[in-house]
């Protein structure tokens, strides 16, 4: 009987953690106490020498969306041949390190160059795609490193943060991180971290976990940059945030995570937020006939990215102003 509760159990984990984005919320009005066991083994690659050359680096984290999710097959459609070519060769001066969803999908420790393969297996894309290539454009001669790290279908409130604190998604990650940024540095790289792009909330749309979202995040920011700190881009750390859908996954509390992240960019010039529903980013068209409610179209995935990408831009142009 006891076999039969721990496999019951661990089979429940692994449901949880394969579960779309929204689903099985728990709507509890008291806190409890979640923690991961989360693999913190990250392997590292030698890399070209930085010759103290300064780099800029991006942190991607968040939930299914910033995994990646959409399919490539409609995103060329979208874009056509040509310009999906270029998708497919991928941006050779944005390198991006990738650890998804507990080591499910990652790059194995090495900084590649950012193309369609950097998501949740062969198929899917995720913002990446869109920030690689604005920000090739706009940082021609330099190169620009993206730090991918997602957990899909997990909250702020139960699994990146614990009771307030900084819980067990967010020590791995900080982890992942800080091992990385220290490969760039014994590679002779001035590695500056310039902004954490964040996707993520629709796992928090219960209305107990979506009343808590603004404490939750000012204090996930605040963590993410006192821990950072020694890496700091000069004038500080930008928070680019994406608010998220109201697709039927992000019922019933959607409006309340995207007041509460409004509020939020509110408390500091360093707080960026953008609505994704306003801009007409879509979750109903793809598949055709059977759509994944809980995430973007290809096109609305390829503008998130692009969005993500020009914000990062505006950030480095405010520190030159």
């Amino acid at each position: 009987m006891k076999k039969f509760y721990i496999i019951l159990l661990s089979l429940l984990v692994c449901l949880c953690a394969c579960a779309p984005m929204g689903s099985g919320q728990e709507d509890t009005t008291e806190d409890v106490t979640v923690w991961l066991n989360m693999n913190t083994e990250y392997p590292t690659e030698e890399l070209p020498r930085g010759d103290g050359h300064p780099a800029k680096v991006i942190l991607l984290l968040g939930q299914s969306n910033a995994t990646g999710c959409s399919l490539t097959s409609y995103l060329k459609q979208s874009v056509g041949a040509e310009q999906y070519a270029v998708y497919e060769s991928g941006f050779d001066s944005v390198r991006i390190n990738f650890c998804l969803d507990d080591h499910k999908y990652t790059s194995g420790g090495a900084f590649v160059k950012t193309d369609l393969m950097c998501a949740a297996g062969d198929g899917y894309f995720g913002p990446e795609l869109g920030m690689a290539e604005v920000l090739a454009g706009a940082f021609p001669d330099e190169t620009v490193f993206i730090l991918k790290y997602s957990m899909s279908g997990y909250s702020l409130h139960h699994h990146w943060l614990c009771a307030g604190e900084r819980g067990s998604i967010y020590e791995a990650c900080m982890e992942f991180v800080t091992t990385y940024l220290q490969a760039l540095t014994d590679a002779g790289y001035d590695a500056r971290v310039g902004a954490v792009c964040w996707m993520q909330g629709e796992s928090d749309t219960t209305d107990f976990k979506a009343s808590k979202y603004l404490a939750n995040q000012s204090a996930f920011a605040a963590y993410l940059r006192e821990d950072l700190a020694a890496y700091a881009e000069q004038g500080g750390i930008y928070f680019i945030d994406a608010g998220i859908s109201n697709s039927p996954y992000c019922e019933p509390a959607y409006p309340a995570i995207n007041e509460a992240k409004v509020a939020f960019a509110a408390q500091s010039e360093l707080n960026l937020y953008f609505s994704t529903i306003d801009a007409g980013y879509t979750v109903h068209k793809e598949p055709e006939g059977d759509p994944d409610w809980g995430h973007y179209d290809a096109e609305s995935e390829l503008a998130l990215g692009h969005r993500f990408g020009e914000l990062i831009v505006e950030s480095y142009e405010q520190r030159t102003n």
